[in-house]
């Protein structure tokens, strides 16, 4: 692939106009050729994982085959979970439905975005010859239509679907049309957090209103924009309070209201220095970070804010404490754990550290409760650890400053640190010998302690398909209902 016919890096700066445009098409049908064979990769891998015979008995586990290799995918690619099976699925579907489309992708003649696009417009597709059909049209035309937008893609798909299984045809996506609040972009600055939601329209007038009308409770020398107020009172909605005014007079009646107090916990994890410059002089040069636990860093000011409602609690290493003579952890060791750690440890899982499990590295009784043993784990990794284990499972071995050195079914390693490494390096020191979970036989009685899907991934594909399918021949019906004269 790498032949020497296109430049490299350090050639860039020797090329004219012309040969940079060039080696920019170049370089994209490399990268579309080398996103197929991934994902033919990856499809390879799944079929492996979810064909084997011992695959059926856990078709209704909830951390089922496709999920397990989900997991495996991910941690080796460094990837999301949903990112890896959707890449994997690409290639199952390309493999299987559309070869001749998949052919063009391998030769990196289309991107692999407008292959997201022809697997999911054409997924509908039951019938066999159908879907031959489509998939010829479509490998005789992609090349032919250029530069489409988006949409334009979409409608050119549309077309060969409907000529050749209207039934097939993709509606609206639901999720433009159900209702969905998301937190949280990569685009936020730190200690800031975005919100997005679809609600339906009287809902939506219902909160604006109800958000107006607390943003406009303050008095006029409030120093906030509206927009600033608008934020604070839905987080005072939030926290179950009354909108506070921020004049700084006294004779102020909305500058100090008495309000319940909140009941959701927000855990911030700060260096004692941070914590006391915040206090001292409201952190405008605080030197340490802090970070909100699934909120990630935030600077002196905002933590400053968190300060003024907050309640402290000191961290302290049990570097020379012994073993705790029980399985659960007590609050000061449970405590220590989850702020050392910060996310789950599974390799590119950052599911915060106070919505996970913690784990024991070596099983309780046989390992002992202490931070050498412990660790946080979501409950899918931690299910994922225990459940599908033995010769061909995933193990860890844990060090002495917390690091998890991961060994997947394959044998391949990956190596995860805690995530208060960079930013808390106290919290790391050793706090005991290193940790190495034994291989251990298949639990016999794994399948009725595991929690158990209603139904099955192929059960749900397939009603998903045959509703959305059911929508479609509704609507040609009453397209084609003869007038009632």
């Amino acid at each position: 692939m790498f032949d020497g016919s296109l430049p490299e890096v350090a050639e860039l700066g020797s090329l004219d106009d012309v040969t940079l445009v060039a080696a920019a098409s170049g370089w994209a049908r490399v990268e579309s050729a080398a996103s197929a064979r991934k994902q033919a990769v990856m499809a390879e891998l799944f079929r492996r994982r979810t064909g084997l015979r011992t695959a059926e008995e856990r078709d209704e586990w909830w951390v089922d085959p496709t999920s397990a290799v989900a997991a495996e995918l991910a941690a080796a690619q460094g990837v999301s979970q949903g990112m890896a099976l959707a890449q994997a699925h690409r290639g199952v579907m390309l493999a299987d439905r559309l070869p001749k489309v998949q052919a063009l992708f391998e030769a990196g003649v289309i991107s692999d975005l407008l292959v997201r696009t022809i697997v999911y417009r054409t997924a509908l597709i039951l019938d066999s010859d159908a879907l031959a059909a489509v998939d010829t049209a479509l490998a005789e035309q992609v090349t032919r239509w250029g530069a489409l937008s988006a949409k334009k893609t979409q409608e050119a798909i549309d077309a060969l679907v409907l000529a050749h299984d209207p039934g097939a045809l993709r509606r609206a996506r639901a999720a433009e049309q159900s209702r969905t609040v998301q937190f949280g972009s990569p685009l936020d600055e730190p200690g800031y957090t975005s919100m997005w939601a679809r609600m339906h329209s009287p809902d939506a007038a219902v909160l604006e209103n109800r958000v107006d009308d607390m943003a406009r409770a303050v008095c006029p020398q409030d120093p906030r924009t509206m927009n600033e107020r608008r934020a604070a009172a839905l987080s005072a909605m939030g926290y179950g309070q009354e909108m506070t005014c921020e004049c700084g007079k006294d004779e102020c009646s909305a500058a100090g209201r008495e309000s319940m107090r909140g009941n959701v916990v927000v855990h911030v994890v700060a260096d004692a220095a941070a914590v006391e410059q915040a206090q001292t002089n409201g952190a405008a040069t605080c030197p340490a970070p802090a970070v909100v636990l699934g909120g990630g860093v935030i600077s002196g000011p905002v933590l400053a804010a968190f300060l003024r409602r907050a309640t402290t609690r000191e961290i302290r290493v049990p570097t020379d404490a012994p073993p705790e003579p029980r399985y659960q952890p007590s609050r000061a060791l449970a405590d220590f754990i989850r702020c050392r750690d910060l996310t789950c440890r599974f390799p590119g899982c950052d599911r915060p550290a106070h919505l996970s499990d913690i784990d024991h590295t070596i099983p309780y009784p046989a390992g002992p409760t202490s931070a050498a043993n412990l660790k946080c784990l979501c409950r899918f990794h931690h299910l994922l650890k225990t459940f599908w284990d033995g010769d061909h499972g995933w193990r860890d071995t844990q060090l002495p400053d917390g690091t998890i050195i991961w060994t997947a079914p394959t044998g391949h390693t990956h190596t995860t640190r805690p995530g208060s490494a960079l930013l808390f390096p106290t919290l790391c020191q050793p706090t005991g010998e290193e940790v190495v979970a034994p291989v251990k036989a298949p639990c016999s009685k794994r399948s009725a302690m595991m929690p158990r899907r209603r139904r099955t991934r192929a059960q749900d594909r397939a009603y998903r398909i045959t509703a959305e399918r059911r929508l479609n021949d509704d609507l040609v019906a009453e397209l084609t209902r003869p007038p009632p004269f």
